[in-house]
């Protein structure tokens, strides 16, 4: 008999005494025990018995395998005799109990036809799984925890088995990504987790998706054939228990994702700085995960959701990459891959308490090998069931009440501030301390984590200050707050008239916020509304002729000139679409000849037009191009410009500049023998 890869050792000790036909306690009772197994206790197939060396021999002997290869095999195995050190010098083994949380991974039951392969006798067998490797790929079975109060020990993957068992593959390159940033496997997957778990309990996420759902039939009929009797059971039941499978090939995604360098980097180019938290890059990231996912939608659902797991995500990224190079890298609750608590999904065990309480536990449930109290009543196998599984005593209030007095201190200064300043717009680096109480740090803790927020308490905030908590950066609301102040004391602000008359700090300001207009929130532009910058003092604001544009804005002008006319030869006076191009592009040649080099923005002019900004005037430029366009006819693309001039005064240029031509520059010359060597 050889043990399963990564089996427990109690698991494995069962199965030996099965081999032969006895009882676990039979094989116990040759060893001192440093903390002795209570027979309620026996039947516990999350716990697990750690042994010393005399003990490890001669369960060795008993099994027929070498010592060295349960060393490989049975991962609690070395742990023994270090446990154990300095016991043993009778000659007898000793043996320890260990139970509960183990440090070598969940148990899960093990696949019981592999264990058949290896002289199992068809018993249930326990083995340390992570939750990234729950696959029995040989037979297509998802592992389930044990001690979740439920008969089931697999889901039969079905047809789904090969999309599961590339999802495992692809989870080792994401393993060996995030060891390589410094984050362990266990606190990536949790995080990928958190996150998906978040979109199955949301019902927008399920009015438009459409592999879930097909995939949970397919698992949930499968494994009825298998699985013991479920009276009782309905939808909740088996939607909790196959989450884990259905979501498994996205939950890989999200983690490669999250590991991902240059996801973290577009994430991190939302940080303080940007108009709209959740937006610009933010959307961007959020439309590359939905992307990777198939689901292209997502980012409509992740605009409207600030407090979850990758909000929370993003936010710490921003944190590290704004950190000074070579600082410490900030683990714990403020660190990338913490999961608040509330955002943790509810387990198998709790959800099923949660459904039916107490929920009847089927034969099974909890047994094993050795299951004490076989043969007795039901209802008393139930209470026993009962008694191995230790619930926490009272009903936690001692500690909500806490949490609940501190709200209510915080909420307290909360309005002292508004009272005084009108707003809770205050950061938590703002350093103003109040009777000995940090609102701006208590302020950026309940944004942080609103999600652990009662819905009275939101409540309560949000009668304070509707904009407690914005969906834009805080600093954009502190601003608005100053400018509102300038607005009630001088009155609205007005597009027309170029912003003249405000302050220095206000215009620019305000015409940052005009500038970005389209990208603001619908909620800061509401703001900016009561401020009197309407949209309709937007388009006033841009009609403004006199006024410097952005370059970007001139770029794209004169892009669209040139593709409808097929130069640039532009005179000052000209204007389209409100745009002074002539201006905007006599000021870039004069910048340009100043620099006695070609500028930035002069290579993509010259892309446009080489002879953009040629050193004798402009206007001849024009004709030169005027005389080609009627030599070779204008393509089809363009269009004659207003005031161009007809055939005849081109012929009459033509005529003049060749007869002028010793008087003209080297490159004119060229200009014009190249006009002279067209077809008439």
């Amino acid at each position: 008999m050889t043990p399963l890869p990564g089996e427990t050792t109690w698991s494995f000790l069962h199965r030996v005494a099965s081999a032969y036909r006895l009882q676990v306690t039979d094989l116990t009772a040759w060893w001192h025990w440093a903390s002795p197994v209570r027979q309620r206790r026996g039947v516990r197939p999350d716990g697990e018995v750690l042994l010393n060396t005399v003990a490890q021999g001669q369960l060795a002997g008993w099994c027929r395998v070498p010592a060295g290869h349960l060393t490989r095999a049975l991962p609690s195995w070395t742990a023994g005799p270090l446990e154990l050190a300095g016991r043993g010098g009778d000659g007898r083994g000793w043996a320890r109990w260990r139970s509960g949380a183990s440090p070598w991974g969940p148990v899960v039951f093990g696949c019981r036809l592999c264990a058949a392969r290896r002289g199992s006798g068809g018993a249930p067998v326990w083995a340390y799984r992570p939750r990234w490797r729950r696959l029995c790929a040989r037979h297509g079975r998802w592992l389930l925890e044990v001690g979740e109060g439920h008969p089931v020990e697999f889901v039969d993957a079905g047809d789904l088995a090969m999309e599961l068992i590339r999802a495992q593959r692809q989870w080792v390159r994401v393993e060996r990504i995030g060891q390589a940033a410094g984050a362990t496997p266990r606190e990536v997957f949790g995080l990928a987790r958190a996150v998906v778990c978040g979109w199955w309990d949301r019902k927008e996420f399920w009015e438009r998706e459409a592999i879930w759902g097909p995939r949970l039939e397919r698992l949930t009929a499968a494994t009825r054939r298998w699985c013991p009797d479920t009276a009782g059971w309905g939808v909740e039941q088996w939607r909790l228990l196959a989450r884990d499978v259905v979501m498994f090939p996205e939950i890989v995604d999200v983690a490669e994702t999250l590991v991902d360098p240059r996801m973290q980097q577009l994430a991190a180019e939302n940080g303080s700085g940007a108009l709209v938290r959740g937006r610009g890059s933010g959307e961007r990231f959020a439309a590359a995960l939905g992307k990777q996912l198939g689901r292209e939608w997502l980012v409509e659902l992740e605009a409207d959701d600030h407090g979850g797991p990758l909000a929370s995500w993003a936010r710490a990224v921003v944190r590290e990459q704004g950190s000074p190079a070579g600082a410490p890298v900030q683990q714990g609750r403020f660190g990338r891959w913490w999961v608040h608590s509330a955002h943790r999904p509810v387990e198998v065990g709790i959800g099923l308490r949660r459904l039916a309480d107490p929920l009847s536990a089927g034969p099974g449930a909890r047994g094993g090998p050795g299951a004490a109290g076989a043969g007795e009543p039901a209802a008393r196998r139930n209470s026993r069931a009962e008694v191995r599984v230790p619930r926490r005593a009272g009903q936690g209030q001692g500690l909500e009440q806490r949490h609940a007095q501190l709200f209510a201190e915080g909420l307290e200064q909360a309005r002292l501030h508004v009272e005084r300043f009108g707003h809770l717009a205050v950061a938590h680096t703002d350093g103003r301390v109040q009777e000995g109480f940090d609102l701006g740090r208590w302020l950026a803790n309940r944004r942080a984590h609103t999600a652990s927020l009662t819905m009275e308490q939101t409540e309560q905030l949000r009668c304070l200050d509707a904009w407690w908590n914005p969906p834009w950066p805080l600093d954009w609301q502190r601003a608005w707050h100053r400018a509102r102040i300038h607005v009630h004391e001088q009155g609205p602000v007005h597009g027309g008239d170029n912003l003249m008359g405000l302050p220095c700090w206000l215009q620019r300001w305000l015409r940052h916020q005009i500038t970005h207009y389209e990208q603001l929130h619908d909620g800061q532009q509401m703001l900016l509304a009561e401020l009197g910058l309407t949209t309709s003092e937007v388009e006033r604001f841009h009609a403004w002729s006199g006024r410097r544009r952005p370059t970007a804005d001139g770029l794209t002008v004169a892009r669209a000139y040139a593709a409808r006319h097929g130069h640039l030869a532009v005179s000052q006076p000209l204007v389209v679409d409100g745009f002074a191009l002539g201006t905007w592009l006599n000021r870039q040649r004069q910048r340009q000849r100043s620099l006695g080099r070609p500028t930035r923005l002069g290579h993509h002019l010259t892309a446009l037009d080489a002879w953009w900004n040629p050193p004798w005037p402009v206007a001849w430029q024009r004709m030169w191009w005027a005389c080609r366009y009627h030599l070779t006819g204008l393509p089809d693309s363009l269009e004659w410009w207003a005031a161009a001039p007809n055939d005849q005064h081109a012929a009459a240029w033509l005529r003049e500049q060749s007869a002028r031509r010793p008087l003209l520059q080297p490159r004119q010359q060229s200009l014009v023998d190249e006009l002279l060597s067209l077809p008439r």
